[in-house]
């Protein structure tokens, strides 16, 4: 009977042994997406500061474009509002005239083009909050399989404890 019990405890180690390895190569292996998670996290990361960085450069455009605007409007008053006199100021006005419709017709053109840089700053702000997007949903991802890790290496000490109890 000696022999029976003792075949029953050492198939049991075995089959501890056997399940111990299994557990260590699946800590091994989950260590690696950890590893993989965390640098992928970085680069993602990295993707997130530069898209601060974009919006806040957006953001300066837009308050830029918003100035020219309020130039823009001051420089019509101006236009409109021009008295010419019939005296010899007339040549005068006339200078300061052509002058402010030049002025116009270039903050006109400024304002076009930051009208340009804005709509492809928003495409790309949509570009990076998707981004951002992918960033959680990974992120997620990775909490889970830590949670996977911290179960396995749980079990595996468990493991390690039954099989003490063996010897």
């Amino acid at each position: 009977m000696e022999n029976n019990g003792n075949f029953d405890l050492s198939k049991s180690i075995k089959t501890l042994v056997a399940e111990n390895n299994s557990q260590a190569a699946r800590l091994e292996e989950y260590t690696n997406i950890v590893n993989s998670r965390d640098k992928e996290i970085e680069v993602l990361h990295t993707m997130l500061s530069e898209a601060n960085e974009y919006r806040s450069t957006m953001d300066n455009q837009l308050k830029e474009l918003k100035e020219l605007r309020q130039d823009i409007s001051d420089l019509q008053e101006q236009v409109s509002a021009s008295v010419y006199s019939v005296t010899g100021r007339v040549e005068k006005r006339t200078y300061n005239t052509v002058s402010m419709e030049q002025q116009l017709q270039t903050l006109n053109q400024e304002y076009t083009f930051l009208q340009s840089q804005l709509a492809d700053l928003q495409t790309h702000l949509l570009d990076v909050n998707n981004r951002n997007l992918l960033l959680q949903q990974q992120t997620s991802r990775i909490s889970e399989l830590e949670s996977l890790l911290t179960n396995a290496e749980d079990e595996i000490v468990e493991l390690k404890q039954k099989g003490k109890g063996y010897f």
